[in-house]
């Protein structure tokens, strides 16, 4: 078999190794080169007894159990930046289906770059940097139990409320009306009753009061309805039975909410925002921590060091929330929200766009908090520049929690 250099990209978003410090990828560039495989190559069999971490990096590989059951993994997916079949013995056989390209390293060496303490062995010396926490994120039994259940097509997704599928799915009907859309929300008073109120707020306020809901349709728009109905059907998704779990996602609701006002009034004073769409990107640009919590949420053990299993909550969010997204069918500018919500100095050189939005609201929501200083201000960050040059009035200010905050209240009050 062939093989070649790794790059730096390529391990960088490897789990764990992603989480590794720069001189210890170095090391890997240093030490590993790539595995390259024609089609048909068996990579491992069901039932062996392997240690190997195998990594994805180019090309298709089948995984199989049994004659009905099969996945395929796409090298630069998402799935691919978890080793594949990491169990031993393996409980599939893995084929590549095109060329492939593979990266594979030992299990004991991934757990002594992992621990800091241990020795790694070498042919290179080199002097690998301390971690700042006492424990390595990797070792965070949270974090590789979801990680597990990721690899092994096991986590437990969400599902969106039935009421937003229902009227999503009647929505991409080009030929559905509003009366029939009324038919279906209306099945939910308390939705009923918050359209109406979002369409007598001041983000779609019109001259005349509405009081019914066929005219609030009229009034927002199918579209519109349609975001706006999974938005106020999320708080169902953000919930918990133990105590400290309750209580993070309580946090992470609140923060969420807070953010989607933002987004939503700051959408109205720029060009190519709608104001629904921000406020439904505010509320899911976290969603992937929801499978992380309830994963702690059965095993509460897992949440002993709370500090600890938050660092894994906060690393898998970004990847689990474009899978959950992707699966409730959620167009990929809201997938690239989630993945790249706390990216605070994205450069892109495309015009301000919905992922912008997410970034700046959230740094405008910290900047009268406790914990202000962990992060940048909002107007120091490319996004913000992005978003300033899209303002409908180039006089106005996209700092809505300071010129705007009676309306942001308004929007914020739609959800308590």
């Amino acid at each position: 078999m062939e093989s070649r250099k790794l790059k730096k990209d390529e391990i960088s978003k490897l789990f764990p190794i992603r989480n590794l410090s720069d001189s210890k990828k170095q090391h890997l560039l240093d030490n590993y080169q790539t595995i390259e495989a024609p089609a048909n190559t068996v990579i491992f069999s069901q039932g062996s007894n392997d240690t190997r971490q195998i990594y994805l990096l180019e090309g298709e590989v089948r995984l199989t159990s049994n004659k009905t059951n099969h996945r395929i993994i796409k090298g630069g997916a998402l799935e691919s930046r978890f080793p594949m079949g990491n169990s031993s013995p393996r409980k599939d056989t893995a084929v590549a289906i095109t060329p492939v390209s593979f990266f594979v390293i030992e299990k004991s060496e991934l757990n002594k770059l992992n621990d800091d303490k241990a020795p790694v062995s070498s042919s290179v010396n080199v002097q690998f940097e301390e971690q700042e926490s006492e424990n390595s994120l990797a070792y965070n039994q949270l974090y590789f139990e979801v990680s597990q259940e990721i690899q092994n097509n096991r986590l437990e997704i969400p599902s969106i409320p039935d009421t937003a599928i229902k009227v999503r799915k009647a929505i991409s009907d080009h030929n559905i009306s509003s009366d029939k859309i009324a038919r279906i929300t209306q099945v939910d008073p308390a939705i009923t009753a918050q359209l109406i109120k979002v369409a007598n707020s001041p983000l779609f306020r019109g001259r005349e009061k509405i009081e019914s809901l066929p005219p609030a349709i009229t009034r927002l728009g199918l579209k519109a309805i349609g975001n706006l109905i999974t938005s106020f059907t999320m708080r169902m998704v953000f919930n918990a039975k133990t105590k400290d779990v309750k209580q993070h996602i309580s946090q992470l609701w609140l923060h969420s909410r807070d953010v989607a006002g933002i987004c939503a009034v700051m959408a109205k004073k720029l060009k190519g925002f709608d104001p629904d769409k921000a406020l439904l990107a505010g509320l899911v640009h976290d969603i992937g921590a929801i499978p992380v919590l309830t994963h702690a949420d059965k095993h509460p053990n897992l949440m002993n060091n709370a500090s600890e299993a938050m660092q894994a909550v906060a690393k898998l969010t970004p990847t689990i929330g474009s899978m959950v997204l992707k699966k409730w069918n959620f167009t990929e500018d809201f997938q690239s929200v989630a993945l790249h919500a706390e990216d605070w100095q994205r450069e892109t050189d495309q015009p301000g766009d919905y992922t912008d939005l997410i970034i700046v609201a959230q740094l405008l929501s910290y900047e009268n908090t406790n914990n202000k200083d962990q992060y940048p201000m909002a107007d120091t960050v490319p996004a913000y520049q992005r978003l300033v040059a899209l303002l409908k009035d180039p006089a106005d200010s996209i700092r809505v929690t300071e010129n705007a905050r009676d309306e942001l209240i308004d929007v914020q009050q739609l959800f308590n």
